[in-house]
């Protein structure tokens, strides 16, 4: 960027994400978004300066996850942690890769996205107590 308003930067950074839901497919949702800049955006800065450029540069990419909620995986964290509660977050987790090669996959653990990753980020003492509960049945049931 500039160092003043009234300088025109060399060059500038946009940096995103896009977390696409299990339904989309996250290479599609990029090259939408490359044409995108490439037909709308690309022309009206070269229109300004005919040098301007458009690079994207993808740092990772990982599939959205459906948790299949009759699987072992899902029926077991469903017995130890009590709860039958699945569903699709906004969030991305490496989960989606396993699920991708055929590795049943849930992710669970204690707090909500309603307080994560974010300021003052905190997890109730409850759900650690939960949390706990549902590891030692895990491990009770391993020594078994």
């Amino acid at each position: 960027g500039g160092k003043a308003l009234n300088i025109v930067p060399a060059d500038c950074r946009f940096d995103f994400e896009v977390r696409a839901l299990p339904s989309q497919d996250p290479a599609k949702v990029a090259d939408e978004l490359k044409a995108y800049a490439e037909q709308q955006v690309l022309p009206r800065m070269q229109a300004v300066s005919a040098q301007s450029a458009i690079r994207f540069t993808e740092l990772s990419a990982y599939p959205g996850l459906v948790t299949d909620e009759r699987s072992q995986a899902a029926e077991l964290i469903a017995a130890f942690s009590g709860s039958r509660e699945f569903g699709t977050v906004a969030f991305g987790t490496e989960g989606g890769l396993f699920d991708a090669v055929g590795i049943p996959t849930v992710v669970c653990g204690p707090g909500s996205m309603d307080q994560g990753h974010k300021p003052d980020e905190f997890v109730k003492v409850e759900q650690l107590v939960r949390c706990d509960a549902m590891l030692e049945r895990m491990l009770a049931s391993i020594r078994a």
